[in-house]
């Protein structure tokens, strides 16, 4: 039994979901730290987040990209790889644990991508285990009232999304763009996050 597990069973249900996150930003921060700094550090990340489409539209980046001949990685709920070269995923979750996410990180810059698209959930922004990833856009394919047994409300789902358009917006180095679908009922609530916002519509 891990120590997460462990820690599970003695703290009430409520009280670990309050601490919960602050456990995954300092394993994040610690195991950056580890590696002298975060492996994603000077990439260009596209974080892609929504309800559904996610895997479908970073494949379609990640192809487009890769054509026009630029150095890109992909981690998605299916697969991750980079240049050409993609490995099944064989975890039953979209963002992996801290420590996989760093490993697979390290071996995505081992092989010189200069940008990544990643499939980017609520839970993982919420929890930080994203810590230590400069994205410089972000992208939103729509918004339903899924996940709302973790989160509670819809609400606090969305709440949750629009960390990712935040974080891209706090990346100064980054292109702080965000792509939302227009059609989408929220739309409103992630364009105002980003210096550059963009829509498209279905």
């Amino acid at each position: 039994m891990n120590l997460r597990k462990i820690v599970k069973v003695f703290i009430p249900r409520g009280l670990y979901r309050k601490v919960e996150p602050y456990g995954h930003l300092v394993e994040a921060a610690a195991l950056n730290l580890q590696k002298g700094g975060s492996p994603a550090r000077n990439l260009k990340v596209i974080g892609v987040t929504g309800t559904n489409g996610k895997t479908t539209t970073c494949f379609l980046i990640y192809q487009m990209l890769h054509k026009a001949g630029y150095k890109v990685g992909m981690m998605t709920t299916v697969g991750y790889g980079a240049n050409g070269e993609i490995k099944p995923q064989v975890d039953h979750m979209t963002t992996v644990p801290v420590p996989k996410l760093i490993k697979r990180l390290q071996e995505l810059k081992g092989q010189d991508i200069e940008w990544l698209v990643m499939e980017t959930t609520s839970h993982a922004l919420v929890q930080r285990r994203d810590w230590g990833i400069p994205y410089s856009l972000g992208v939103l394919t729509n918004m339903s009232h899924e996940h709302l047994d973790y989160h509670g409300t819809f609400e606090r789902y969305v709440a949750a999304k629009q960390l990712l358009f935040k974080r891209v917006n706090r990346n100064r180095k980054g292109l702080r763009t965000g792509v939302v679908n227009a059609d989408d009922k929220v739309a409103d609530k992630f364009t105002s996050l980003v210096k550059n916002p963009l829509t498209y519509g279905i």
